[in-house]
């Protein structure tokens, strides 16, 4: 009996973004496979990832730089004047700090209670708190447990395109 040569086989590992898919088998099945993949997964990941709000941490954490300083365990100051800001954009500010905080490994979480909003600004709770709603109806904040808050990713967006001009021009 003669031994049958066993064929070679092709293994390929497709990845693009999060996406990531393997393929093992002769050559014309994985050919056919990565078509398929480029075809199918491609254009609707291209749609997908347009319509997804995402945050560029890097250009964040860049741009954060000489506006907000941390303190041990990721304890935000602002550096810059926030007297041309409204409470909101004080608000957000604050969450958008807790957020980098937590991204650098500086703080255990990236969500404010009432308590730390109302320590840091110094205004009555009614105010903060009626903020707080305008931002969670506005998609800028999540509301994540009894009394505490969390930027969105909408909302660091928003941040950097309308409340860190403004603090990037204070002195």
């Amino acid at each position: 009996m003669k031994e049958e040569k066993e064929k070679p086989r092709l293994k390929v590992t497709v990845k693009y973004g999060s996406l990531e898919s393997t393929c093992e088998g002769a050559a014309d099945e994985v050919l056919s496979f990565v078509l398929r993949f480029v075809r199918d997964v491609y254009p609707a990941y291209e749609i997908v990832s347009g319509l997804t709000v995402t945050v560029d941490l890097e250009k964040l954490l860049s741009r954060l730089k000489g506006v907000i300083a941390f303190l041990p365990k990721g304890r935000p100051v602002i550096l810059k004047s926030t007297g041309g800001l409204t409470d909101s954009d004080i608000i957000l500010t604050y969450l958008v700090a807790a957020y980098a905080a937590n991204q650098m490994g500086m703080a255990d979480g990236d969500s404010l209670s009432m308590a730390d909003l109302l320590d840091r600004m110094g205004k009555s709770a009614g105010t903060v708190a009626g903020r707080l709603s305008e931002l969670v109806n506005g998609m800028c904040v999540d509301r994540v447990g009894r009394g505490e808050y969390r930027v969105t990713p909408y909302g660091v967006n928003r941040f950097m395109e309308a409340v860190l001009p403004l603090l990037e021009g204070a002195k």
